[in-house]
């Protein structure tokens, strides 16, 4: 298994990247309530209490590489800014060991421009050091900033999904007679 290089602090700017760790779960359950608007509007899950006991089986059984973007503060805490997740994958059929991009979080107010790019750096980091072959992300259509920042990194479109409604007073399928 690679090593973490997030077990201490890595500083640039001000900021610093670190476990997560329990105490985090409740700033970080808030992001994933936020990234499912972004994603999903409507239909976005907000319950923290279910993004709660998510993180907290996560923290629970491990194997998954997180960590957080902080700016430290004077009184020994810091403020949680970002946060990053990352699961290992094999293919069955090729035996391929991949990275699967979970979630990826940062408060571009308060965190400023490049706290994006340094958190992104840190997730490479880690999967070139563990041996991934590539990281697979995912996110919505409407998600300009984070499209924006897979594509700043390298990352190439490769599927596409779609959608079609056909509940009750839908006209789904409509084109097609």
């Amino acid at each position: 298994m690679a090593s973490d290089d997030t077990s201490g602090a890595s500083r640039s700017g001000g900021l610093v990247l670190r476990r997560f760790q329990a105490a985090d779960i409740e700033t970080v359950a808030a992001f994933e309530a936020e990234i499912a608007i972004r994603s999903f509007a409507d239909e976005a899950v907000t319950d923290l209490a279910h993004y709660r006991k998510k993180l907290g089986k996560l923290l629970k059984y491990g194997g998954d590489w997180t960590t957080i973007l902080a700016r430290p503060g004077e009184d020994g805490g810091d403020a949680i800014l970002g946060w990053a997740w990352v699961a290992p994958r094999e293919n069955f059929i090729t035996g391929d060991r991949y990275a699967d991009f979970r979630s990826f979080y940062v408060d571009g107010k308060r965190a400023g421009p490049a706290a994006a790019v340094m958190l992104l750096r840190a997730v490479l980091g880690h999967a070139k050091e563990a041996g991934y072959t590539r990281i697979v992300g995912r996110t919505a259509s409407s998600n300009e900033a984070m499209r924006s920042l897979y594509g700043v990194a390298g990352f190439q479109e490769r599927h596409v999904v779609y959608e079609l409604d056909i509940g009750l007073g839908d006209p789904g399928g409509r084109r097609l007679g």
